[in-house]
């Protein structure tokens, strides 16, 4: 065992200096497409250049430009850059594996199970105070909050249908691949590989566990969004435990894009003036009821999605 620590040591080191890398250089080439798109929109003006910028925040085309590019460079190019810098397959180790149809249905359908008992948990977070002596601490983080509510709310606020195709690809598809690839495929398989064991190179079930919440928790806390901190946390975890049972980052990746795309048509359909009953509050007041329901489809869910994994491992 004490032979085996260095060198699970040094290449866990090694992996992590090469993404480090990666991330380094997939944030320099982010800044300098922006600046160069805000360049050739602001004619080459200096000035229309710094009040692009300036007014990022305020405008939903500058904020879709800005996650697109994010989206590329630092989430779904850099998993696949890694693998090719340090000589692995990346269809291999990042599970690009094509799965079948039903655990893929099933991944998508479980989303909706689960939303009842999410909004639960939604506002239970929301409603979190900090004790006095931190007061000052729960103001900043109220006001990262808003500050986040209002750039999403921006970037949602359209009622066209171009307003609804963008931000479907940007915050569904985009977000969706990019996400999954970066924490579930890439982090997830770092982190699992560093627990293995030489005598033992098959994976345990604690070490998935571990590696599981732990990269659940980096997904929530980097979304500086912490009065939603718990939800995202959970809904990292299923999306961890999805490629954990299926063996294919394509479940993941298409359970988180169903939630991304619920929430963006929620939100239109708000926009518009069709949609009346909000989405975020089933399960709670009159539709309490409905908890008990995605409890219930939430735990079948589990016993078919380790049932397949029981079936995927004796084939």
């Amino acid at each position: 065992m004490m032979e085996d620590t260095p060198s699970k040591l040094k290449t866990f080191l090694i992996r992590i200096l090469i993404l480090f890398f990666v991330l380094l250089v997939g944030i320099f080439v982010t800044g300098m497409l922006y600046f160069l798109i805000v360049l050739i929109q602001g004619g080459f003006n200096s000035e229309q250049v710094g009040k692009s910028i300036i007014d990022l925040t305020s405008s939903a085309t500058q904020i879709r430009i800005l996650q697109t590019i994010q989206s590329l460079c630092i989430f779904i190019i850099p998993p696949f850059v890694f693998c090719q810098m340090y000589g692995v397959s990346s269809k291999h180790f990042l599970s690009l594996q094509i799965p079948n149809w039903k655990p893929a249905l099933m991944g998508i359908l479980s989303i909706v199970v689960l939303m009842p008992l999410l909004n639960i948990l939604v506002a239970w977070n929301a409603g979190l105070h900090l004790p006095d002596a931190l007061q000052g601490l729960e103001n900043w983080m109220r006001a990262s909050e808003d500050s986040a509510k209002a750039i999403t709310d921006r970037l949602m606020a359209g009622t066209s249908a171009m307003d609804l195709t963008q931000n479907l690809i940007i915050i569904a598809v985009l977000a969706g691949i990019g996400e999954e690839l970066f924490f579930r495929g890439l982090l997830l398989r770092i982190l699992t590989d560093a627990l293995k064991t030489k005598g033992d190179p098959g994976l345990k079930p604690w070490m998935m566990h571990v590696s599981i919440w732990t990269i659940a928790i980096l997904f929530s806390a980097i979304h500086m969004q912490f009065f939603g901190f718990f939800p995202r946390l959970i809904i990292g975890a299923w999306f961890g435990y999805l490629l954990w049972w299926t063996g294919s980052i394509w479940i993941p990746i298409l359970a988180h894009f169903t939630n991304n795309a619920l929430s963006t048509l929620t939100m239109f359909g708000q926009n518009k003036g069709v949609l009346t009953d909000n989405p975020d509050r089933w399960g709670l007041d009159q539709t309490w009821w409905l908890s008990i329901v995605s409890a219930l489809l939430s735990a079948a869910t589990i016993y078919y999605f380790v049932k397949f994994k029981k079936n995927r491992n004796r084939n």
